[in-house]
């Protein structure tokens, strides 16, 4: 009764400052000339963006699965084979993929999110000249360029078709100056082009630029950016050079720093971009711990016990000796969490209740893409020493690598999987790796409700565009069901 009591009480909170929480984009009476030398002004159109990237209700008014950038990585890790959810609630429609289609509104999470800040970005890309010699100023273009093209890439591969082969397919339409005008599906290959030409500019601009905190990018953000972009685009030895750069400055945390809970950016030094989130700043139960924090009974996941547990296959290919799998309850249980089931996470925890950080990027994703990039490129000597130096740090059995080939990219994808749980991989890479979706295979622990399988490069790993789109502007060809 507690439980229910302090969530009732939080919905009715959230209710009531969900108007707050939309108020997030910068206003201004200053002129386009203005604009262009004023870094004060674009500096507040930058923070809007970041700020709205944590915000609720910007994409779907009242719908608690909208929180910003990080809801976005959370609702796409469900769609995939490793994270599962034991009650339909809350997720359900991307887990079951319901969430996909044109009229589902789900459809819409990440198209209202990253549009509206592609034409806030706009504004500062246009307003601040190419040429500018002032170092605020290409510090604030280079920001506007980053996100732009971080955006555009978050919507090509939830919209689009993967790019190796796709290359003249349509993607999604391509808006590089404020317009009020819809557009048509650009194809893959002129969005991706559009992409690498703003992250490609963003890495020069930034370039001794020093952020005043991790909630804004720098340039090793906007290259760990154009390193995942690169994987996607099958450029390998760019993707692996692009890898390294981005992580020379970050440390990879510690076993005691791993296990805190991945709420707080400022913890050791692996964090590269997140949000600092305050209880001023706080969104409740429409939040990412309130949805994915299977140990506090004030939010969905643990108050109302619509846990998110690993799967089955996942959690056994863990070895013993590797600490992470304590960051899921053993099948005889945990006694530090005796209510929670089996294979729930704990890995994800915010002692705070309410103003848990949310982190975006982790350097030790960098080690497993410069991995991957070089075996594909045939550097795969380096490619096993690159893999050993981050997996040695988690599991101290470790040995290693002998596999070759394709064995050799499954085991780095495996590790991936295993470290990267939750944060945003996991569907991405089963996307771009052709993985099938299995979740029916004998003994699963997946719910009814998610038993789903789907052949590798199905339709159904493409969103559609959503309906309000294809209604307001005529040029949208739609994707197949």
């Amino acid at each position: 009764m507690k439980k229910l009591l302090i969530l009732t009480m939080s919905l009715l909170i959230l209710t009531g400052c969900s108007k707050d929480f939309l108020d997030t984009q910068p206003e201004s009476t200053i002129n386009d000339e203005q604009l262009g030398t004023s870094a004060a002004a674009n500096k507040a159109i930058i923070a809007g963006i970041y700020s709205a990237l944590r915000s609720y209700g910007l994409s779907i008014a009242g719908n608690h699965e909208d929180y910003g950038h990080k809801s976005i990585l959370s609702a796409t890790d469900l769609m995939s084979n490793d994270e599962l959810m034991t009650k339909s609630s809350w997720y359900g429609s991307f887990y079951n993929y319901l969430a996909r289609t044109q009229t589902n509104s789900r459809s819409k999470l990440a198209w209202s999110m990253y549009y509206p800040q592609i034409k806030v970005a706009n504004t500062v890309i246009g307003a601040i000249p190419a040429d500018t010699d002032d170092a605020s100023l290409k510090s604030l273009r280079g920001q506007a360029l980053a996100l732009r093209g971080y955006f555009y890439f978050m919507l090509a591969r939830m919209y689009g078709p993967t790019y190796v082969g796709n290359e003249a397919k349509l993607c999604v339409p391509l808006y590089t100056e404020v317009s009020l005008q819809g557009k048509a599906r650009a194809t893959v290959s002129e969005v991706y082009t559009q992409i690498e030409k703003d992250l490609n500019e963003a890495v020069v601009l930034l370039n001794g630029f020093t952020r005043a905190n991790k909630d804004g990018l720098d340039q090793s953000v906007a290259q760990a950016f154009l390193a995942d972009v690169y994987l996607e685009m099958g450029k390998y030895p760019q993707a692996a050079d692009f890898a390294h750069k981005a992580k020379q400055n970050y440390t990879l945390l510690n076993q005691a720093d791993w296990n805190t809970g991945f709420y707080d950016i400022t913890t050791g030094n692996e964090t590269m971009w997140g949000a600092t989130i305050t209880s001023a700043q706080s969104t409740f139960v429409a939040s990412f711990f309130s949805h994915f924090d299977n140990t506090n009974d004030s939010g969905y996941a643990g108050g109302l016990g619509i846990y998110k547990n690993i799967d089955l296959r996942l959690y056994n290919s863990i070895p013993a000796t590797d600490y992470r799998k304590k960051a899921f309850v053993a099948p005889t249980g945990n006694p530090l969490y005796p209510a929670l089931p089996a294979f729930a996470n704990t890995k994800f925890r915010d002692p705070t209740v309410d103003s848990g950080d949310y982190i975006y990027l982790r350097s030790a994703s960098l080690y497993y893409i410069e991995a991957e990039a070089l075996a594909k490129s045939g550097n795969e000597g380096a490619a096993k020493q690159l893999l050993y130096d981050i997996t040695i740090t988690r599991d101290p059995a470790y040995v290693l690598s002998t596999k070759t080939g394709a064995a050799l990219i499954s085991e780095i994808i495996l590790q991936k999987r295993i470290e990267l749980w939750g944060e945003g991989y996991a569907w991405f890479d089963m996307k771009r790796l052709g993985v099938a979706l299995v979740r029916t295979y004998t003994g699963t622990n997946h719910p009814a409700f998610g038993r789903l399988d789907y052949a590798g490069g199905a339709k159904e790993f493409t969103f559609q565009v959503p309906q309000a789109e294809v209604d307001a502007n005529p040029l949208i060809v739609q994707s197949a069901l």
